[in-house]
């Protein structure tokens, strides 16, 4: 047998082996995206598969830890911003009001 009839043996041999799917044109196959990310998992192998899981999961709680983290940390520093700064400013309104009542009793006292 030469080379010619190995080649020809080998491409019937492919044409047998052709599957149903791949005769119908791509643009007429119609496929979900789930099919399709499902269909990923044969291109990838496990240890691929279970490192992209945990960098996912890990992203994702670190994710929602730093969310509540920095809501906390807003909360406290807000409330206490209010509770220390809010009185200081009440008290230092009337003391300025205080002054400008007593600079306007003055004027009035002398200047008659």
């Amino acid at each position: 047998m030469n080379f010619l009839e190995e080649s020809m043996d080998m491409s019937s041999a492919m044409i047998e082996d052709v599957d149903d799917l791949d005769l119908i044109p791509d643009d007429e196959l119609e496929e979900t995206y789930l099919e399709r990310i499902v269909g990923l998992k044969e291109m990838f192998p496990r240890p691929v598969r279970t490192g992209g899981a945990f960098v996912v999961n890990s992203t994702k709680s670190s994710s929602i830890w730093l969310y509540h983290f920095i809501k906390s940390a807003v909360w406290i520093t807000t409330t206490s911003a209010i509770i220390l700064a809010l009185p200081l400013a009440i008290e230092m309104s009337q003391i300025q009001a205080a002054d400008e009542m007593k600079k306007v009793r003055q004027e009035k006292l002398f200047a008659k």
